[in-house]
């Protein structure tokens, strides 16, 4: 894709979905309080956003060919700060994401539009890791929590494909929604002024737990230099309806 504009795209985000297969969808539109603890992969699965949530045209993407992509996690792994496995200027070592041992993977579901680059819908990942008790769950999410402690208020990428390039500013804080409870991030990175893009991106993510599941959802988009980041805003009504099909 190219870098300019609309085509310049999020990695491992929107670049999942510009090399989209149309698999069938996840989760389930249909009322709330789906599952309940104890949780399962698959009851975790059904509470998911859909195709429907996220609006209309969208389709989910299958996530196969993410390891080729410039910004790279492990696919069974939780985010914990996004980008900053390539900045140039962290004091100290801070990982994108963790995997946590213990647990059994959903994998990772992506939501999204058949071509980004023509379509104002957001992507959405998703994904989480269920254990078989809640205090394998709670040390979980204490690793996840610490980590994301690290993640620094900016950060800058100096070197390696254009699309990355740039300064990288996090806004993060506590989450709660009922017995659910984590963190929320905003992340908003800028490219530097001669490569014209008159774009930023706009990542949002929110890392829940509850019983024995750590659950997240990532929501990516595009903006015109200008205009107001709003994935936050989007993200916050996403996980609600998450979280209400699991109870």
């Amino acid at each position: 894709m190219g870098l300019r504009g609309r085509r310049k795209r999020r990695p491992g985000l929107m670049a999942a979905a510009g090399a989209a297969v149309v698999l069938a969808g996840c989760g389930s539109g249909s009322g709330k309080d789906l599952a309940h603890p104890p949780y399962t992969v698959k009851s975790v699965q059904y509470g998911f956003a859909t195709t429907k949530d996220v609006g209309k045209g969208a389709i989910r993407v299958d996530d196969s060919g993410h390891g080729s992509h410039v910004i790279y996690t492990p696919p069974d792994s939780v985010p914990t700060c996004s980008y900053v496995q390539r900045a140039d200027d962290t004091k100290v070592q801070v990982q994108p994401a963790v995997e946590l041992v213990g647990g059994n993977s959903t994998g990772r579901f992506i939501v999204g539009p058949p071509n980004p680059d023509r379509s104002a819908l957001p992507v959405v990942t998703q994904g989480a890791v269920v254990f078989t008790n809640d205090a394998l769950a709670d040390a979980g999410m204490r690793t996840v929590m610490a980590e994301a402690a690290k993640c620094p208020d900016s950060f800058s990428i100096l070197g390696g494909p254009p699309i990355i390039v740039g300064d990288y500013k996090v806004n993060g804080r506590t989450f709660k929604s009922g017995a659910w409870t984590g963190f929320a991030q905003q992340l908003a990175h800028t490219s530097p002024p001669d490569l014209g893009t008159g774009t930023y991106d706009d990542l949002a993510t929110v890392v829940a737990h509850r019983a024995n599941a750590v659950v997240y959802l990532q929501l990516a988009q595009i903006h015109k230099t200008g205009q107001r980041a709003d994935s936050s805003e989007k993200l916050s009504k996403l996980i609600k309806t998450t979280l209400d099909r699991l109870g």
